[in-house]
This record gives C-alpha cells, sequence and structure tokens, in this order.
C-alpha cells in the first residue's frame, strides 16, 4: 500500500511540475538581453536600444496584453521592431490592438509581416490597425532614421508567402546599397533562413523569429522542433554569425501548432548597439 501511495504522489508530483512548466512556457514573459557591436555603426547611436517582438499569435499575457506591453515600456526602447505572425485570423485582432494601446507612443514602432499574416487574408483589417498607431509598415521598404545628425537604415523584407512578383530580399537590399552604400542597416524579416538562403546579404543586423525557440526545449540541447515540426531545430534562437551581418532569432511570444511550448518561456528581446568591436 505505501509504494502505492509513493507511485501516486511520485506521478501527481510528476504531472503538476509538468503543467507548470507548460503553464509557464505559455504565460510567462522574459526579456533576453544582448549587447551587440557594428564598426558600421554611428557614434551618435552608441546605446541604441531595439525592443524585438515576434509571434505573438494571438496570445494575451495579462488582461489586454497589459503586462507585455508593461514590460515593453520598462526597457526604454528607442525603437520598436515587430517581425510578424501577430495574426492569424480576424479574431486575434484584438490582441494586436491591445498590446498597440499600451506600446503606442513610446517608440517607433516598424513592421514586417509573416508567414501567418499573407496565408490567413488578414493583411486588410491588419494593415487598417496598425495604420491608425502610426506603425511604420515596412513592406519591402527601407527608411532611414536619423539622430544627432547621423542616420542608420532601416529595412524590412516581406514573408515569401506574399504575392509572387513582390522584388526579392537580396534585390531589394541590392537597391539598398545604391542609395545607401556604406550606412548601418537594420533589416528585419519574419523567417529565420537568412544565415542559409542569404548569407551574403549586405546588411548589419538581422532580426527575424519564426522558429517559436524550437518549440520544446531541453538543456543543453535547445530547441528539438524546427519550423515543419519535425525534428532539428536551426536558428532557433539567439545570435548567429553570418557571412557579412549579425542574426538575432527571437523565440517569439506564442505558438500555432498543437504541441505546447515546454521549458520556453515567451520571450522580448532588447539589444543594445554598440560601436565597434566588443
Amino acid at each position: 500500500m505505501k509504494k502505492k501511495t509513493l507511485f501516486a504522489c511520485a506521478a501527481l508530483a510528476l504531472v503538476m511540475t509538468g503543467t507548470a512548466l507548460v503553464l509557464d512556457s505559455r504565460y510567462g514573459l522574459q526579456v533576453t538581453e544582448y549587447h551587440l557591436y557594428f564598426d558600421a555603426l554611428p557614434a551618435q547611436f552608441e546605446g541604441y536600444c531595439i525592443v524585438q517582438l515576434s509571434d505573438l499569435h494571438g496570445s494575451v499575457f495579462g488582461r489586454e496584453n497589459s503586462r507585455l506591453a508593461a514590460l515593453v515600456r520598462e526597457q526604454q526602447p528607442d525603437l520598436i521592431a515587430m517581425t510578424g505572425d501577430f495574426v492569424e485570423d480576424e479574431s486575434q485582432l484584438a490582441a494586436t490592438r491591445d498590446l498597440l494601446n499600451g506600446i503606442s507612443g513610446c517608440a517607433p514602432i516598424y513592421w514586417v509581416n509573416g508567414n501567418h499574416e499573407w496565408v490567413r487574408g488578414v493583411l486588410p483589417a491588419l494593415g487598417e490597425l496598425l495604420d491608425s498607431y502610426g506603425v511604420i509598415r515596412l513592406e519591402n521598404r527601407y527608411l532611414p532614421i536619423r539622430r544627432d545628425g547621423a542616420q542608420i537604415i532601416v529595412a524590412g523584407a516581406e514573408d515569401p508567402n506574399g504575392r509572387a512578383d513582390m522584388i526579392k530580399p537580396d534585390a531589394l537590399a541590392e537597391l539598398l546599397r545604391q542609395e545607401y552604400p556604406g550606412e548601418f542597416v537594420l533589416w528585419l524579416g519574419h523567417r529565420n533562413y537568412w544565415a542559409e538562403k542569404y548569407p551574403e546579404l549586405p546588411v548589419d543586423l538581422i532580426l527575424s523569429g519564426h522558429a517559436h525557440g524550437g518549440i520544446v526545449r531541453l538543456p543543453g540541447i535547445g530547441g528539438l522542433l524546427n519550423v515543419n515540426h519535425s525534428f532539428g531545430a536551426e536558428y532557433e534562437s539567439g545570435v548567429y554569425q553570418g557571412e557579412r551581418f549579425q542574426m538575432v532569432v527571437s523565440r517569439g511570444l506564442g505558438n500555432s501548432i498543437p504541441v505546447p511550448r515546454f521549458l520556453n518561456r515567451p520571450e522580448l528581446v532588447k539589444i543594445i548597439l554598440h560601436c565597434g568591436q566588443s
């Protein structure tokens, strides 16, 4: 009888622990801070703070996304980068609207669409929402950001799930470099494939998401599942060095498949830019 009781207690403890970890990976929030160094960064942008949000997938953190919005404001960002997959259908627009209510006005917000926004046909309604909050939709565009007489360039590449006639990322980067041959370039693109598909892209820093941190993460191993939901995650979280750029991949904030995130807290990425080498 004692053995049965001990077994039942151990099983209950295991279930409770697993449930707590799953809930923490669904509703917990983590700030991951990176300090990155670039020779091309103007001195006027030393200490420039970027907050990256990615892959919300309609998630809500506290009533009306209040916890997430408060955490963004606490970082005192100079720029907020939203790198796609926030909305899968129009029922999820409310979660993004609530988030924008909380962060609008604390820093300029730049946006690129993810694969889900293109596939689900929500772009017209989403575009109206973003425009109403003054969010800058990059959509295969690049723009200068000026500070104390210096400038950097922010660019956004649309997801390949978009229109077939869209300009390709390497062609967009070529146009950018014709106009701004020597400036520091911050590149926003939802997918995490840049180091493999465009290893020589002539930019300095790429912010992406898409991989959800490998969904299930194990200590010492990292993410287990790739974007096709099979084993073998690559470029799922952290900073990666390309041939010409550094790439930051966010673990994202939500999920879009039945497999729950595990040991994989929703992530707000904070990046501090520095001049020169570390």
